[in-house]
């Protein structure tokens, strides 16, 4: 019916026209102007209904800007309130906070996350570029720990500490705690130069150490369950953090009219259009009822009765259809 009705402003505009150009210049037979006006008429009340919800759909946009006569289309002159209202009605009813928790549940995307890095972690840690970059790291945070003062007392005093536990009894532990009383300073100075070479023993540790990639896969997947569980919990704390409502208003009432107006064009053209053209035809209809009362209301209710007839045949035999 949409696709029909394309063609009725431009079919009524044409027996406009063609009656018309036989007023003003014959050329159809004489003895059919009592049909020609009525035809005439129809076409010209088809238009006006045609032309009538043209207007209408132009006014719900223009004009864009307020003018003094013709004031201001309804969205524009409306756009924070329709901003407010469709913000209102999506972040309530359609993409709330629960649906979006929900839908992101059941794509799995927590497990899918889980999953990207365990395969990524594993063959991250045995890149060689990656180690390089980690041991480098490692070693500049440990030069900068062993060179503060305060850190370095405390690893002086606590490698003091280990040595005195682990030197056995003896002739050793004596010679080594005589050492330790008699040269009490370079004792010291030589704790001290072990605590600088931590961050080069600690890198050429680094270095030699392989850690096989199965045994990685192994230990991630054995913490598979608390790593979805984790990024569980961070999805539903972001989801949680979305202020739905604020962002879809935002975007809204930042379009401008023209924005505005295309994007309610985006979304209703095509039944924008056929409202439209369905004004053409009720406005034939109009003009029946004036010409003949009784006669258009007998053809309306054998044409309604008609068509609803065939549409509930038509909807039980698909539904049957469907059934099967």
């Amino acid at each position: 019916m949409a696709k029909l009705l394309r063609y009725a402003p431009h079919t009524l505009t044409a027996l406009i026209a063609l009656y018309l150009l036989h007023r003003w210049m014959p050329f159809l037979p004489r003895a059919y102007d009592p049909w020609y006006e009525r035809i005439y008429v129809l076409s010209v009340t088809g238009m006006i209904g045609y032309l009538t919800n043209w207007l209408a759909i132009k006014m719900l946009f223009r004009p864009r800007r307020p003018r003094p006569i013709w004031g201001q289309g309804l969205v524009p002159a409306n756009k924070l309130r329709i901003a407010e209202q469709f913000a209102s009605a999506i972040s309530t009813h359609i993409l709330n906070e629960e649906t979006l928790y929900r839908v992101l549940h059941e794509a799995g995307v927590a497990q899918r996350l889980s999953q990207a890095l365990l395969q990524g972690t594993s063959s991250l840690l045995n890149d060689p570029e990656f180690q390089e970059t980690i041991r480098s790291e490692i070693k500049a945070i440990l030069v900068q720990y062993v060179q503060t003062p305060h850190h370095q007392k405390q690893l002086i005093r606590l490698l003091d500490a280990k040595l005195l536990q682990v030197v056995p009894a003896g002739i050793a532990g004596g010679l080594f705690r005589s050492y330790r009383q008699l040269n009490e300073k370079g004792y010291y100075e030589v704790l001290q130069r072990t605590v600088l070479s931590i961050p080069d023993v600690v890198d050429e540790a680094l270095k030699n150490l392989n850690i096989p990639e199965e045994e990685i896969r192994r230990f991630i997947l054995s913490h598979t369950e608390q790593l979805e569980n984790l990024l569980t919990e961070i999805i539903q704390a972001v989801v949680s953090r979305l202020q739905l409502y604020n962002i879809i208003y935002a975007q809204i009432s930042a379009f401008d009219e023209t924005q505005l107006e295309n994007l309610f064009l985006h979304t209703t053209n095509e039944h924008l259009q056929f409202i439209q053209n369905l004004g053409a035809v009720l406005g034939v209809l109009a003009g029946v009822f004036i010409m003949n009362p009784l006669l258009s209301l007998a053809g309306a209710g054998i044409t309604i009765g008609t068509l609803w007839l065939i549409d509930e045949v038509w909807y039980r035999l698909r539904g049957e259809r469907r059934v099967e």
